[in-house]
């Protein structure tokens, strides 16, 4: 946990008080990280939506139950509490009046998505009078993502990340590590950050390679409740949750993608819940994208090599989920022209994965581009259009990408498919590729999850097959920037 969750944790008193009534408005204790250390440290959450309600819920469950540890969270704060409750509770209240007493609550709240570790270093650090309005957007905009909270960050979130590679790890970590370093490349490739980290990243990847080869495998058949744990769980994860829904593929979205999107929209009054799933390996467009839409491993595809038929796969998952031909729609753009009458929807949005391919300045001029394109507002207008029909939207990616540098670009040699990515090549059963092999960074990849009559050559490192020294933005390899990527609910706002 970060400074930013470790204040809202000395804030709940958790090593003092055992009953805690907790005022969250902005939904900080969530998005601090918080919950997930209560519920380590022994404590129960118990959600006030109706008095009445939880008035029994009160007298029957809590009210005599002294070694009972309890966190009652109040989200709405025109919700009546009763006073004896109120009395014997220690009350805490979340909001940015009461953590950020100096600045404007209003800006705070249009500005939900700011990096709250970067906002609490900044405020820490100031020491004038209150701001109103305007001086808390120019706070926000000049104080909040300097060089050196942007490096105090990055140290802080390295040691993070050295601390969980030093235990065992299971999939729920590498959530953990994705997350953390996407937020340290974000503010690196955003140029707020100076600190390098290659080293970071050659760990890494290292330890990345090493866990997929021994623990891949038997992650198709893991359940969670956060997020589905792989792509081709995500269309049963949403159908459990909601008969309405629209899943929003942005193809080619990394995490830190995601997070430069998220803090650049502007206007937007929803929240974000956010969760993560392995993408397929190799981590190409046609591999791991028909996996979303179809429901279903890629060695069950006819053809997991070709798009041609993901349209097809994603009217009959849902159809064979009992909707009717006419409640499904599939399609792409940012502005897709959906009929009223539907009640799933599939939409791809290219534009990272399109962006990705042309660009010449690296992961800072995906940084740059991505960070305009969010503020343009497509995005936020496609969300809004769609929650304003009474979808459920989920947004997710179909792989990640990664800054690679070309090693040369190696012969057939039984090359089964030219493949648009630049760190993978398949070949049939029986090629050779010696030569290959000895000339490339490359390892054989064991196919899990794959057709088993074909061979797969993955990039090692940050390298890709590509013009010698030329720098890529690419995908297709099995890098934690290319396989752990977003998986996105978007929430109502109280």
């Amino acid at each position: 946990m970060a400074v930013f969750g470790n204040f809202i944790l000395k804030r709940l008193a958790m090593d003092y008080e055992n009953r805690i009534l907790l005022f969250d408005r902005a939904d900080i204790f969530e998005r601090s990280g918080a919950r997930q250390v209560v519920f380590q440290k022994g404590f129960e959450v118990f959600e006030y939506t109706d008095p009445e309600d939880f008035r029994f819920l009160y007298e029957s469950k809590l009210r005599d139950k002294d070694g009972l540890k309890a966190i009652i969270r109040v989200k709405d704060p025109d919700l009546f509490v009763p006073y004896d409750i109120r009395k014997r509770y220690y009350n805490v209240v979340l909001d940015y009046s009461a953590l950020f007493p100096k600045l404007d609550a209003a800006e705070l709240y249009k500005a939900r998505h700011i990096d709250h570790d970067m906002l609490y270093k900044a405020y820490r650090n100031y020491y004038g009078g209150n701001l109103g309005a305007n001086g808390t957007r120019d706070f926000i905009k000049n104080q909040v993502y300097t060089e050196e909270n942007a490096n105090e960050l990055v140290d802080t979130l390295k040691v993070r990340i050295e601390n969980r590679l030093a235990g065992k790890l299971g999939y729920r970590d590498w959530f953990g590590v994705a997350g953390d370093y996407a937020r340290i490349k974000m503010v690196v490739d955003g140029r707020f950050a100076t600190i390098g980290i290659e080293g970071l990243a050659e760990t890494i990847d290292r330890a990345f390679k090493e866990w997929m080869l021994e623990h891949y495998k038997g992650l198709s058949g893991s359940a969670s409740t956060g997020s589905p744990v792989m792509v081709h769980r995500i269309n049963d994860y949403i159908r459990a949750r909601s008969g309405k829904v629209a899943l929003v593929l942005v193809d080619g979205m990394s995490v830190e993608n995601w997070l430069t999107i998220a803090a650049h929209l502007r206007g937007f009054e929803r929240d974000f819940e956010v969760g993560y799933s392995f993408a397929m390996v190799p981590s190409t467009t046609a591999v791991s994208r028909q996996s979303v839409f179809s429901g279903s491993l890629p060695v069950s595809h006819s053809d997991c090599f070709s798009l041609k038929n993901e349209e097809k796969q994603w009217r009959q998952y849902w159809q064979n989920s009992g909707y009717a031909g006419d409640d499904i729609y599939f399609g792409k753009g940012i502005r897709p022209d959906i009929p009223y009458n539907v009640r799933v929807a599939g939409i791809i949005v290219s534009f990272i994965d399109d962006l990705m391919h042309g660009q010449v300045q690296g992961q800072q001029g995906m940084y740059r581009d991505i960070a305009s394109w969010a503020e343009g507002g497509d995005l936020k207008c496609l969300i809004e259009g769609l929650t304003s029909r009474g979808f459920d939207v989920y947004i997710t990616s179909d792989h990640g990408n990664i800054e690679a540098k070309g090693q040369g670009r190696p012969g057939n040699e039984g090359l089964l498919t030219e493949m648009t990515c630049l760190r993978a090549r398949v070949y049939n059963e029986f090629a050779q590729t010696d030569r290959t092999e000895e000339r490339h960074r490359v390892f054989e990849y064991p196919g899990t999850y794959m057709p088993k009559e074909y061979r797969y050559l993955i990039c090692q490192g940050n390298t890709a097959f590509g013009i010698k020294g030329k720098r890529y933005v690419c995908h297709g390899g099995m890098g934690i920037e290319e396989i752990i990527v977003p998986f996105i609910t978007v929430k109502d706002v109280d």
